[in-house]
């Protein structure tokens, strides 16, 4: 939507101070022409933003104003960052509540022209998660998970195992590496200190959870996104 285009245009103003239109439109995968169209549109609702010239040129604020980037914290910023990669949080946990606060913020920030198009896209716009013939019952200990990720302490987990014809129940002491969300299943990529290896646990079959005060590092060399996708394959081959 244009309007979140608007909203982040706003936001990298705010963090670097000047920016040229074309690393506008590289962070906003859209072309240089919509950025240029997207900066007179804010001018034209009295967003005070000049240009400049050369080397060190791009947009930038007038000198003195600010949207209140600094009523927005650490926390709030990778909400912001987390719903915009498609990322939402289940209904009524901890991170769901923050998120909410985040977009409250934001909007206060935002000039008065705008308010009139939130409101509008939030009659007219609504995401349903929920399967037509299943309804996922929520994730227990979803903001512990979450928590642990950010903060890089290991957890203690008891995780049923479920294969074709038995479940299996352990209990397991892991380093979150990652959490990823496939579909609407949510899944825990961890090192495991029982195996030894790095593993994929399901979130739904989590059944306990404990943060450990220790903390781990995760190797420089691991991604997780090449991770996940090597893992994918690997798994689409055995069950093929």
């Amino acid at each position: 939507m244009r309007l979140h285009r608007l909203i982040a245009i706003l936001l990298l103003m705010e963090s670097r101070g000047v920016i040229k239109a074309r690393d506008l439109a590289q962070a906003l995968e859209t072309s240089e022409r919509t950025v240029y169209r997207d900066i007179d549109t804010l001018c034209e609702a009295g967003v005070p933003i000049t240009s400049s010239s050369g080397p060190a040129g791009g947009f930038c604020f007038m000198e003195g104003y600010t949207i209140n980037m600094k009523e927005l914290h650490c926390d709030d910023i990778v909400n912001l960052f987390l719903s915009g990669i498609g990322i939402r949080p289940g209904e009524q946990t901890e991170a769901s509540i923050n998120l909410k606060k985040t977009i409250l913020k934001l909007e206060n920030s935002l000039p008065s022209q705008y308010i009139p198009d939130i409101r509008t896209a939030r009659k007219r716009f609504y995401f349903d998660p929920a399967m037509w013939w299943e309804e996922k019952p929520p994730i227990a200990h979803m903001d512990l998970l979450r928590r642990s990720v950010w903060k890089s302490k290991k957890l203690n987990i008891v995780y049923t195992r479920s294969s074709m014809d038995m479940s299996e129940t352990s209990s397991r002491v892991v380093c979150p590496y990652g959490l990823v969300v496939k579909y609407m299943d949510w899944y825990l990529v961890a090192f495991c200190e029982k195996r030894n290896d790095i593993r994929v646990f399901k979130c739904e079959r989590i059944t306990e959870t404990a943060i450990l005060e220790e903390t781990f590092s995760i190797p420089e060399e691991f991604s997780l996104e090449s991770f996940w996708k090597k893992w994918t394959k690997n798994f689409k081959d055995i069950v093929s």
